[in-house]
Formats: structure tokens, C-alpha cells, sequence
């Protein structure tokens, strides 16, 4: 009767630790983060609108960013690198925000431009690509 009590607290303690690690797994699901300090040019409510529109608009648990400045106004550039299905980072692309209009664009590569014939999808990359290019490279 006593070891079956013994294994019976064991058993709770055991599945309460893997409750708080899946927790604490799950909090930390969606960690955007400023890798080189560049959101403190922005300030800490624009940086973290950044973030927040990253996390609503890419499907990636660990997204890197860095190189964030501002070009002129409202518009905000930077670099994200997101991890793929397999847990590996896919290299940094260029993006673009426009803060009040709640707007995020990552600069699409060549494989996603050549994959869409033209129509609104492809038109929409390739305004990304042109407001990248035009308000965030030097």
C-alpha cells in the first residue's frame, strides 16, 4: 500500500513537470526578438508594434530581426530570419512596415515571384519589393 502511494505521488509530480514545461514551451512559442539593439532607435512601443505585426503575419515560432530604422514618416525597415517546419533558420529577408496602416511586407525571393502567374498575389509581392527597395535601401 505504501509503494503504491510512493508511485502514485511520483506519477503526479511527473506529469505536473511536464504541464510547466509544455507551459512554459508554449509562452515562449512566439518569441520575436531585436538581435542587434536597433528597436532602440525606434523606441520601445514602435518596436514592439514591429514584432507584433511579424508575429501576426509570419507562421514562425523563433523570428530574428535586426537592422530596424526608420525611412521618413511612418515607414520602417528591417531584416527577419524565420525558422522553417524543420527548426532551421531560412537566411534574413528584407521587410517593410507601415505603422499606421498596420501594414508588414516581406520581401518576397525569386522562387515566390516566379511560382505566381500575374495577378493580385504576384502585384501585391511586387509592390513589397518596390516600397522595399525604394524607402529602405540606401
Amino acid at each position: 500500500m505504501r509503494e503504491e502511494r510512493r508511485q502514485h505521488r511520483m506519477i503526479r509530480a511527473v506529469s505536473a513537470l511536464l504541464c510547466l514545461a509544455m507551459a512554459a514551451a508554449a509562452s515562449g512559442a512566439r518569441a520575436q526578438t531585436v538581435d542587434d539593439g536597433s528597436g532602440a532607435a525606434l523606441g520601445p512601443a514602435d518596436t514592439r508594434a514591429v514584432l507584433d505585426l511579424i508575429g501576426r503575419h509570419l507562421n514562425s515560432p523563433d523570428t530574428k530581426v535586426t537592422v530596424l530604422r526608420r525611412s521618413g514618416g511612418s515607414i520602417i525597415c528591417g531584416s527577419v530570419n524565420v525558422k522553417n517546419r524543420d527548426g532551421l533558420y531560412t537566411g534574413e529577408r528584407g521587410f517593410v512596415v507601415d505603422l499606421p496602416r498596420s501594414f508588414f511586407g516581406r520581401v518576397p525571393d525569386g522562387p515566390e515571384l516566379m511560382t505566381f502567374r500575374p495577378g493580385e498575389a504576384y502585384q501585391a509581392m511586387e509592390r513589397i519589393r518596390q516600397l522595399y527597395f525604394a524607402r529602405c535601401l540606401d
